[in-house]
């Protein structure tokens, strides 16, 4: 058989055939048999036609304006019951009022300083951790005395893109725009960081102690610890590898360091703190939940989560 007619062939099947009839769209209302509801189906008749499609268009948006803040609502009704059923639970702590807290007496002050040694992702990161730290010392039973430094340029206006901070309670919370040796007595201040070889004991109210607001990977190793000697303050590491042996890379984010403070102030005990706080997915090795005994060096003599350092934690499970 010649190829060419074959090809002539088999060209002109597919030339003969038919394109696919488009789908047609659903009919919408038509003024020829819409029902108006502001008006008698009379008055509507005798309106021009042009008036005619003007209140139908009308109508048809109020009645479909009308069901989305229906369903907005009903949308807000079910997040508040679940909510509720969370706080009834104990998965989410309630608000505390204000009777029901006792001030601690601690300081604690997160530096922000660190613009210039994160990507705007990271930036996004520690202002979600920030929000995280203001609702946890609101919903403690003992709050601290929370102090935030040099929120300036690119962390400010990220904070403020995503929360009105102005309107936070005074109580919970205090902005400075200058540093904290600025702001209180240097021979006061100890700085949280993983680096330091000093292990902290305890919480002297005496005492300020500052978190670094960094997400940094890890890329600026040493950077809290010699920011704290080139100002001449005291440092210290949290004791967690007397507690707990860290499956993954040691590494917390600010907001846990936080909460790990808090929960040492509910509860006198390190050992509560870091396994209540530090995910478990996270955690290798338990040993004692106590406030001194049962110790489990884990032998690198830099403890996680000291100040200064992040994760994708923060991204995980809102504010």
């Amino acid at each position: 058989m010649d190829p060419e007619p074959a090809a002539a062939a088999v060209k002109g099947a597919t030339t003969d055939e038919e394109p696919a009839p488009k789908r047609a769209r659903p009919a919408g209302p038509s003024v020829d048999n819409f029902t108006p509801q502001t008006m008698s189906l009379e008055e509507f008749q005798k309106l021009p036609r042009r008036q005619k499609k003007k209140v139908m268009r009308q109508e048809t948006w109020d009645q479909r304006s009308e069901a989305f803040k229906d369903k907005q609502r009903e949308t807000r009704r079910e997040a508040r019951r679940r909510h509720k059923q969370r706080v009834a639970s104990g998965e989410t702590p309630r608000r505390r009022k204000p009777e029901e807290q006792t001030p601690s007496g601690i300081r604690v002050v997160l530096d922000m300083a660190f613009d210039d040694k994160m990507c705007d992702k990271e930036i996004k990161s520690v202002c979600s951790q920030l929000r995280r730290c203001y609702a946890t010392n609101r919903q403690a039973l003992r709050p601290v005395d929370l102090h935030i430094t040099k929120l300036h340029d690119q962390s400010r206006k990220r904070l403020g893109d995503t929360t009105d901070y102005s309107r936070w309670s005074a109580q919970h919370v205090a902005f400075h725009d200058a540093e904290y040796p600025d702001v209180f007595e240097k021979q006061d201040l100890v700085y949280l960081t993983a680096d330091s070889p000093n292990e902290l004991d305890g919480l002297d109210p005496g005492k300020v102690y500052i978190v670094g607001g960094l997400v940094d990977k890890n890329r600026y190793p040493r950077l809290t610890l010699e920011k704290a000697e080139q100002q001449g303050i005291a440092h210290a590491r949290l004791p967690i590898g007397q507690y707990v042996k860290m499956a993954s890379r040691k590494v917390v984010t600010v907001n846990q360091i936080f909460e790990m403070l808090i929960k040492f102030i509910e509860t006198d005990s390190w050992g509560t703190a870091f396994l209540d706080v530090i995910p478990q997915r996270k955690i290798r090795d338990k040993s004692g939940g106590g406030g001194g005994g049962g110790a489990a060096k884990d032998g690198t003599g830099s403890d996680t989560g000291s100040g200064g350092s992040s994760d994708n934690d923060s991204d995980e499970a809102a504010a």
